[in-house]
């Protein structure tokens, strides 16, 4: 079955008479850009008695993005649509997804959800006392509901709880028993928030199903589902992610920022589906255009026929699909352009409000602040380097004069990407040197020297997507200059070039683990007290803890390599060294 014959399987009218004007009405209203629904006749006697009760949760982990708006915009028509609406801070949730937050930052990240959550429903108008909020630690550690915990879990097998959260919690060979726990938390929620309706992403139809085939095992009733589309991010890949930043828009992204990943946004003319430009158009934009009763404007030079209006996002998206020789075609860049100017409100209101609450968000996420240090200003002081007077301390240093305290050695501040071999030539003055030029996702290829000669042929290795170590610092090597390393396994003389995996893109950032990467400006391994082979890196230095494990996938410690989730491996060398 398709992607579509699922979708359209799963949006059915309720059975029996027809409803009358005003539960159509409402009905309309719920299901308003939805992706699909469960228990159609359920959702249509909640109702028809009075006003459905429905949640939604958020687990506060990574940082709220501009993809939030879609069930904040869901959550305005289930209000207008007569339900009783509550909104549940997960943090509990957050801690169990395989530790994606620590118990110390668990209570600041809520705190930062809360405030986020509440400026965006009321930045498009919501009331928020028609709204109920709730904290997951205010009931999920109560004597009845640990019970009910309990008595689920010796009601299925971990068979069923690793499928129910496929899509939802991360994914590892050797889950922790945290992992196995979140989707029968969730199915728990629905009881203790008293609710006849969860509503959420349709990446969580595994747990929803979970909860309608498990809670009767604790004598429970079902309930039914409404689910959102997911956005597609906005490079090529289509997945948004916080491992891939240019994926998506945050919501304290300069102008700058925001204007620059619009304009790198994977688009092409034409083509709808999987375009990550016209979903924020169609689920987010035009909500609030068509609110507002005003038009999308294109900018288009006038000897081109001037500026493109749109009032709806069904002609917007009429006008994208013409023929290139249509004087009323809709392209990619006119279409980036009138974004731009729109969404330049929506950020610049909210970083304004995260500017008001920076210390909270700086420890909530601490190692987004050391990022922002670590590359604020020209002439900020290299990773190795002393914190001394008038240098910028990095990430785990201390400031003052002539402190030399070195950087914590943590894999985050390491940039891995993915690199796509352009062309390999041989160095001018040495046998079993290559120079290549590598595109990494910026303006132009980087140009890096590896002694793989005798390793790998032109041929081979031309055209490969490879592992790029790109923040170390650059230097020569027989005159000619190096701006990074290709990395690779090697073991009793064989050297292998390790393989970025299929479907990823020049430029991706790869992740080590659930670790939310934030890259130091550069690494100088001359350095003694440098982070990669420095001898007195604090706690100790990292190379040493990068290895091919058992199945052939790169690993820091036991934490994989990874880009989307798909792992970096090499072809054949197993429990070898990465250098």
């Amino acid at each position: 079955m398709s992607a579509d014959d699922m979708q359209n399987a799963n949006r059915g009218m309720p059975e029996g008479d027809p409803m009358s004007a005003e539960v159509q009405e409402r009905w309309d209203t719920m299901t308003h850009h939805l992706h699909s629904w469960i228990d159609e006749n359920k959702i249509r006697e909640v109702i028809e008695k009075g006003h459905p009760r429905i949640y939604w949760g958020t687990a506060t982990t990574g940082k709220p993005h501009l993809g939030y708006m879609v069930p904040i915009y869901k959550i305005s028509d289930f209000l207008r649509a007569g339900c009783e609406v509550t909104i549940l801070f997960a943090n509990l949730h957050g801690f169990l997804d395989n530790m994606k937050s620590t118990w110390e930052v668990l209570n600041l990240r809520m705190e930062f959800y809360e405030i986020v959550i509440k400026a965006l429903l009321e930045f498009i108008g919501v009331p928020l006392d028609k709204l109920n909020f709730v904290r997951g630690t205010d009931f999920q550690l109560s004597r009845e509901y640990t019970l009910d915990v309990y008595r689920m879990a010796a009601s299925v097998t971990t068979e069923h709880t690793t499928r129910a959260g496929a899509e939802v919690v991360k994914q590892v060979a050797n889950p922790l028993m945290s992992n196995l726990l979140y989707p029968i938390l969730q199915a728990l929620d629905e009881e203790y928030l008293n609710v006849d309706i969860q509503f959420g992403g349709v990446d969580q139809r595994k747990i929803f199903m979970f909860s309608r085939d498990r809670l009767h095992n604790v004598n429970y009733r079902k309930r039914a589902y409404l689910m959102n589309p997911l956005i597609p991010g906005l490079g090529e890949s289509g997945k948004m992610s916080s491992s891939e930043p240019n994926s998506k828009i945050d919501f304290d992204d300069s102008d700058a920022d925001v204007k620059r990943k619009i304009m790198k946004a994977f688009s092409v003319d034409g083509k709808v589906d999987g375009n990550g430009l016209l979903a924020i158009c169609k689920y987010i934009i035009f909500r609030k255009i068509e609110t507002e009763k005003r038009e999308f404007v294109a900018p288009r030079p006038d000897k081109y026929g001037g500026p493109l209006l749109f009032k709806t996002y069904e002609e917007l998206e009429k006008a994208f699909r013409l023929p290139e020789d249509d004087p009323n075609k809709l392209r990619s860049g006119e279409l980036k352009r009138g974004m731009i100017a729109e969404l330049s409100v929506l950020i610049g209101h909210m970083r304004d409000l995260i500017a008001k609450h920076q210390d909270l968000h700086d420890k909530a996420y601490p190692h987004l602040k050391e990022q922002r240090g670590a590359h604020k200003g020209k002439g900020q002081a290299l990773a190795g380097k002393g914190a001394g007077k008038g240098k910028q301390a990095q990430p785990g240093q201390k400031k003052g004069k002539g402190s030399a305290a070195p950087v914590l050695a943590e894999p985050q501040y390491l940039d891995f990407r993915v690199g796509h071999v352009v062309s390999v030539e041989p160095h001018p003055s040495s046998d079993t040197l290559y120079v290549e030029k590598i595109d990494v996702g910026e303006e132009q290829p980087r140009q890096i020297v590896s002694g793989l000669a005798e390793h790998i042929s032109v041929e081979d290795f031309t055209g490969r997507k490879v592992m790029v170590f790109c923040n170390l610092k650059p230097s020569n090597f027989r005159a000619v200059r190096s701006e990074g390393m290709v990395m690779c396994s090697s073991k009793d003389k064989v050297v292998e070039v390790l393989t970025a995996p299929d479907g990823s893109n020049a430029g991706d950032r790869i992740t080590i683990g659930e670790l939310e990467m934030a890259p130091v400006s550069v690494i100088d391994p001359k350095k003694k007290n440098n982070i990669w082979n420095g001898e007195k890196a604090e706690p100790s230095r990292l190379q040493p803890h990068l290895m091919v494990n058992a199945e052939g996938v790169a690993v820091f410690k036991d934490l994989s390599l990874h880009v989307g989730g798909k792992p970096v491996t090499s072809a054949t060398l197993r429990n070898a060294p990465i250098s």
